[in-house]
């Protein structure tokens, strides 16, 4: 993850910059810094445009009791491309606008909820969700893990693999 981290931050910014040296010497320096300015300015008005429907959309699902992860994927990508349209640039323009429009960041959607999905089904991520008052583990209701144990007499009828992990108290030390 540090490598990716580092290319991204390294490998990106050399990119951007051949890419607008090469641009200015074809048309120009202040036609390359207008290009990049009015791509800012129509990616802010966009992405701001986008940020509220979607906002609008979550406070919906949400008053109608629907938890709103789609919109919450959609919130995430026109953020991240609303801060890659910000970033002077035109790759990052580029890609900043196919995260904002709502037509191309569809299919990116799709592959980021594949994604998920494969991650879940695979066992590299678990998932905890609440249920009846108690958390349960998604995953190992998939393993063919038996249902709820009946510890009724305990208050923990609903609590299926817990796993915890003792942590000392800092005044214990």
């Amino acid at each position: 993850m540090l490598g990716r981290l580092i290319l991204l931050f390294t490998v990106v910014p050399i990119v951007e910059l051949y890419i607008l040296i090469q641009i200015g010497n074809e048309i120009g320096v202040f036609n390359t810094i207008m290009i990049v300015f009015i791509t800012g300015v129509v990616g802010a008005v966009l992405a701001k445009s986008e940020g509220r429907q979607i906002i609008g959309n979550i406070k919906q699902d949400m008053a109608m009791g629907k938890m709103p992860g789609d919109e919450l994927i959609n919130g995430l990508c026109v953020l991240v491309g609303g801060a890659m349209l910000l970033t002077p640039g035109i790759f990052t323009d580029a890609f900043g606008f196919v995260l904002v429009i709502p037509f191309t960041r569809i299919f990116l959607i799709k592959s980021i909820k594949r994604k998920i999905k494969s991650m879940i089904t695979e066992g590299t991520v678990n998932v905890y969700y609440k249920d009846h008052g108690g958390f349960t583990d998604k995953q190992s209701s998939k393993r063919g893990a038996s249902s709820f144990q009946d510890d009724s007499k305990n208050g923990f009828e609903n609590v299926k693999d817990v796993d915890y992990e003792e942590v000392e108290d800092e005044k214990d030390r």
